[in-house]
């Protein structure tokens, strides 16, 4: 079987570049994935290959300054999808979040071609997802019950990557029968096994003595990372040998080194790490923080269980999915910094505690987010369209 898969931000999406990967191994398809570029002659249509099966092609897009947002050119986006549909005969377009324009064209060559058309989204932004900027979550809200109530409705199947959206999605009109809930997997080869850790302690001057905190993400206002900065800074204070380690980029980066400049012999920001390095770093960590205002279904709470790391996370969106609270980890109201420090002052002073949860936050990740059943289930969808 032939799918196009529609990426549709520069950063490549897991449930588009390793669901494609996953679906070519396992399943023997053939994938093409589009993905928005800076407008380039060169690269404009280019198609690169990715790995055995799966290949890549570039379409011009506008990307907004200061937000991690696109505007598509649809004209040439909806031409590269005509022509792998009618001239290379693929079956089936899988776009990926409707809050992206990029899921706009599918719907206008389903008309016309008569292609299946699958969308999967991990939120819904202006309804129960927050930016954490007044003005942009205004406008995702607009969007989201004009727009986006039209794009949900339009596709053939809508994939949501936790249990909460399918209520969501059935209240803006979705056919309960359209809505698929499988989650993003995760490859637990690439976590547990770092090879460069002294080297790592050595080059943030972590000592023996010392316990880590781990934030891993985009520095964004949604991240709240301002909390994990004020929840280390009581804990030093009550006399905890404590090192936060946050790893990332982003457009808060000079305002949160701004807030913990008091602190920097305890708060480190390393900037952006190389995708193939970040399992190493998660390795540092005794206790994953994740204290954002709204998430979809994280992979960085994916890849930190993988790594056998407790975690203390907002009890927001996909996030329960993944912590079990209690069992693997602790959930926090996103408003209450007093729950987060006492859920991260427990796993600190208590080890066995620690890294009991972190040894069934593996086992669970493991047996519920695994690539072979997930992908069985997309595999499921795609035949049933295909029909």
């Amino acid at each position: 079987m032939k799918l196009c898969f529609i990426n549709p931000t520069r950063q490549g999406r897991a449930v588009v570049y390793e669901l494609a990967r996953q679906l070519a191994r396992c399943k023997g398809y053939e994938i093409t994935i589009l993905q928005p570029n800076v407008s380039s002659r060169i690269r404009d249509g280019v198609r690169l290959q990715l790995s055995n099966n799966v290949d890549v092609v570039y379409f011009p897009a506008f990307f907004l300054p200061n937000i991690n947002y696109n505007v598509p050119s649809f004209r040439r986006e909806a031409q590269i999808l005509r022509e792998l549909l009618l001239e290379e005969r693929y079956e089936i377009v899988q776009a990926c979040d409707y809050d992206y324009l990029s899921s706009v064209a599918p719907m206008f060559l389903k008309k016309r071609l008569k292609a299946p058309i699958v969308l999967t989204t991990d939120a819904f932004p202006g309804y129960s997802w927050s930016y954490g900027n007044g003005f942009v979550d205004a406008v995702a809200k607009l969007y989201t019950y004009s727009i986006g109530k039209r794009i949900l409705c339009a596709y053939d199947a809508v994939v949501l990557l936790y249990k909460a959206l399918s209520e969501e999605a059935k209240a803006f009109g979705v056919p309960s029968e359209r809505i698929r809930v499988i989650p993003n997997g995760i490859d637990f080869n690439r976590f547990g096994q770092g090879t460069n850790l002294p080297a790592l302690k050595a080059r943030f001057s972590i000592r023996d003595d010392e316990k880590v905190l781990l934030y891993v993400g985009r520095l964004s206002g949604a991240k709240r990372i301002e909390i994990l900065i004020r929840l280390t800074k009581i804990l030093v204070k009550e006399g905890f040998e404590l090192k936060t380690i946050i790893v990332g980029e982003g457009p808060d980066r000079n305002r949160l080194e701004s807030l913990s400049r008091s602190m920097e012999e305890n708060i480190v920001f390393t900037g952006y790490i190389q995708r193939d390095q970040i399992p190493n770093y998660y390795l540092l960590g005794d206790v994953f923080v994740l204290p954002s205002l709204s998430e979809g279904l994280p992979t960085v709470l994916l890849e930190a269980a993988a790594a056998g790391k407790s975690c203390v996370a907002s009890n927001v969106n996909g996030v329960p999915d993944i912590v079990v609270h209690g069992e693997t980890g602790f959930l926090v109201d996103k408003l209450d910094l007093d729950s987060y420090v006492h859920y991260v002052r427990l796993l600190l002073a208590d080890e066995t505690l620690r890294k009991r949860m972190g040894e069934k936050a593996r086992v669970h990740v493991e047996e519920s987010f695994n690539w072979g059943a997930i992908v069985n289930q997309y595999d499921g969808i795609y035949r049933q369209l295909a029909d």
